[in-house]
Formats: structure tokens, C-alpha cells, sequence
């Protein structure tokens, strides 16, 4: 999954901040997430999000599927752990918007661990990392 910040909020790529508590505030919201051209757009921070496709990768192949992506221009990355919590939504079949397609599955973060040859993932089946 590749994440962007809109180019109307602040004109730069590659960068998102959502707070933690945003899928409990977003429950019951079916308007927060649109999806058009293969991209979701975010509508409450203006963010947007490419779910990944449903292939088994290892964090290097995931980083470099992501970055290689084209859609809306580019610059895409992985996100990070707060980032993907933020889509938690144990009121969602799947624990997450329909839209993102990742319900009940693993999701490489940008983030790793103390040691460099670990990298963090978000686990949507259960909501843990």
C-alpha cells in the first residue's frame, strides 16, 4: 500500500500525518475514502492511498514496488505504523474501508526495527504490529 499527501494541502510528495484515534472518529463515516483511478482519496486530511496488490512480497519488494508506482504522478512510499493504525476500523468487515482491499492481511510500514534488517508491518486481521 503506497500513501501521498495531496498536492492542494502542502505540494509536497511522500509525506502523511494521521493521528492515531482517526478510524475510531471515521467509524461510522462512508464519505471519508473515495476511490477514482486506482487512487484513494482521502477526504479528512487530504491524503492519498494505492491499496497494494494482493501479492506476496518481502519489505524490499514492497519498498520498490511503491516507489516504482505512477499513479497521480509519483512519489510514492510505504506508510508508516501510525499511519496504517489510523485505518483501523473494527466496525468495517475486514477491520478497514472495503476500498483498500487489505482486510485480515499483513502491510509492510516504511519503518525498521532497531535492527536494519527488520522492518515493521501493521496486521490487519488483528490491529496489532
Amino acid at each position: 500500500m503506497g500513501v501521498k499527501t495531496s498536492n492542494l494541502i502542502t505540494g509536497l510528495l511522500a509525506c502523511l500525518l494521521l493521528l492515531s484515534y482517526a478510524s475510531v472518529i471515521h467509524a461510522g463515516d462512508d464519505t471519508r475514502f473515495t476511490l477514482k483511478d486506482g487512487v484513494i482519496d482521502d477526504s479528512e486530511y487530504g491524503l492519498q492511498w494505492v491499496p497494494a496488490p494482493d501479492w506476496a512480497m518481502n519489505h524490499y519488494q514492497a519498498e520498490k514496488y511503491v516507489r516504482s508506482l505512477s499513479l497521480a504522478g509519483g512519489g510514492w512510499r510505504l506508510p508508516t505504523r501510525a499511519e496504517l493504525r489510523s485505518l483501523y476500523d473494527p466496525s468495517k468487515p475486514g477491520l478497514i474501508d472495503p476500498k483498500f482491499k487489505v482486510g485480515g492481511k499483513l502491510v509492510w510500514t516504511s519503518e525498521l526495527d532497531a535492527d536494519p534488517t527488520f522492518a515493521w508491518y501493521f496486521n490487519f486481521y488483528s490491529g496489532g504490529e
